[in-house]
């Protein structure tokens, strides 16, 4: 899969530009960054408070050949995919609060919002997984229940470095829906 970023100093929502260009037909790979949200938002339409470029901020477009009931598990996969990144880059253990929630110590990091779109019961038309990451925030621009990478480590962190790391695991975990036949993780770049 070739992951093509879009990246923009301020949206509305990610979700919302990724799935309007999804309905216009993009290509699957399609990777909406921003550096601030004026409308971001969670499960439930909950309101996803972020600081302007502090946090990591996206969305990938996918066209997954699944059933629109089995859409579900791809929260999963990307909940699992920031977990092991967490893990490895930073040595940061965290659990799961289903159905799509990331906690460390009991706070919150990340939050994904997938939303599907089908036209019929056989097959997903497109999929916009959107990943709410903090990464930069310090504790006073976060809710209390929040908490960020720089929370926990005392340091600021590449937020581009961090996206690639993250897009390179949620591939090579999506390889169980897609089969064995991916090809290996390409990035290409726009900023606007």
């Amino acid at each position: 899969m070739k992951f093509h970023i879009q990246h923009y100093r301020k949206l509305p929502s990610t979700n919302r530009l990724a799935l309007e260009q999804a309905i216009q037909n993009a290509a699957e790979g399609l990777v909406i960054v921003a550096d601030y949200q004026t409308r971001g938002h969670g499960k439930l339409n909950r309101k996803w408070v972020s600081p302007p470029g502090k946090n990591l901020l996206f969305s990938v477009l996918l066209r997954p050949p699944m059933s629109p009931s089995q859409a579900p598990i791809l929260t999963q996969i990307a909940c699992r995919s920031v977990a092991k990144v967490l893990q490895s880059r930073y040595k940061i253990e965290s659990t799961f609060k289903r159905p799509n929630d990331i906690l460390v110590h009991g706070r919150k990091i990340c939050g994904i919002l997938v939303e599907a779109s089908s036209s019929t019961k056989y097959r997903l038309d497109f999929a916009v997984v959107g990943i709410g990451l903090n990464v930069n925030s310090s504790s006073h621009e976060l809710i209390t229940e929040a908490i960020s990478i720089r929370d926990i480590k005392g340091k600021s962190y590449s937020r581009n470095t961090l996206l690639k790391a993250i897009l390179k695991q949620f591939q090579n975990d999506l390889g169980k829906i897609y089969g064995n036949s991916r090809e290996e993780v390409l990035i290409n770049e726009k900023i606007s």
